[in-house]
């Protein structure tokens, strides 16, 4: 068994699906309701099976993910200009902010980094596959599992054909390359997207949602459709009681309950 095959499994911990949350908005623009304070953040999201993060936030927070039961930390390793929102950039220049090793050095048991592709510049997305390619050089000499990424900028501005098909094949890509599972898009034939991706994958739950039911059912449809687990930023550190909505989860997405049966049996709406 190897490192990657091992930190996958301590993932998982015998669990079909996985429940994760991220707080590494901060260290894309800077600013972000709910990550004020990275500590307290990091204490709402401590029954998730795994937290995105930045490393500096896990080296000033190690304490915290310390105990048996915690949180597995991810570290992104990129940085791109696409999700720097406040100027509204669309391309995705990207670059290597942290390194795997470092990223290691500071506690990381899984790393993140993105890659996108199909921005209408051919030079630059040629450089991100050359990027993307180094994390996976770099993360399977120390053994550390990579989720690849594929956020799509432009998801409101395209069809909902356009959008799966751009996930579908960007998922596949990065599997490729090296990814061992894939943070991506829920999509309208999201079933096509995993039988064409060769590793375990995640949906994101991009917007905040209105509701914790709807967080429910998105979690739900998503595994439903084949996905092993989700990774929902804002609609978990940002719930009334992260806690009950991790718990109601859970039992939505590994043990069948429906969304409506979890919302009534935790008191959400």
């Amino acid at each position: 068994m190897s490192g990657i095959e091992m930190r996958m499994k301590k993932l998982f911990k015998g669990k079909k699906n996985v429940v994760i949350s991220a707080i590494d908005h901060v260290v894309m623009y800077g600013d972000q309701a709910g990550i004020e304070d990275s500590r307290e953040a990091i204490k709402r999201c401590l029954d998730t099976d795994a937290l995105l993060m930045s490393r500096y936030s896990l080296k000033r927070n190690w304490d915290l993910l310390a105990s048996s039961n915690a949180p597995m930390p991810v570290i992104r390793i990129n940085w791109s200009s696409a999700f720097y929102y406040p100027l509204e950039y669309r391309k995705g220049f990207t670059e290597i902010s942290t390194t795997v090793e470092d990223a290691v050095e500071a506690g990381a048991e899984i790393i993140i980094s993105s890659l996108f592709l199909e921005n209408n510049d051919e030079e630059m997305e040629t450089v991100n596959v050359g990027i993307f390619s180094e994390v996976v050089r770099q993360k399977e000499k120390l053994g550390i599992p990579l989720i690849g990424e594929c956020y799509v900028v432009e998801h409101n501005e395209i069809t909902p054909e356009q959008l799966h098909l751009k996930v579908k094949r960007v998922a596949r890509i990065m599997a490729e390359l090296g990814a061992d599972m894939v943070k991506i898009f829920f999509t309208n034939n999201f079933v096509e997207i995993v039988k064409n991706t060769p590793v375990p994958v995640f949906c994101i739950g991009a917007e905040k949602l209105n509701t914790d039911l709807d967080v429910l059912k998105k979690a739900y449809d998503c595994v439903d459709a084949g996905a092993r687990g989700i990774i929902f930023g804002r609609n978990i550190f940002m719930a009334k009681n992260p806690s009950i909505i991790v718990s109601a989860l859970n039992e939505v997405i590994n043990m069948g309950l429906k969304p409506e049966e979890a919302a009534a049996k935790y008191k959400l709406v």
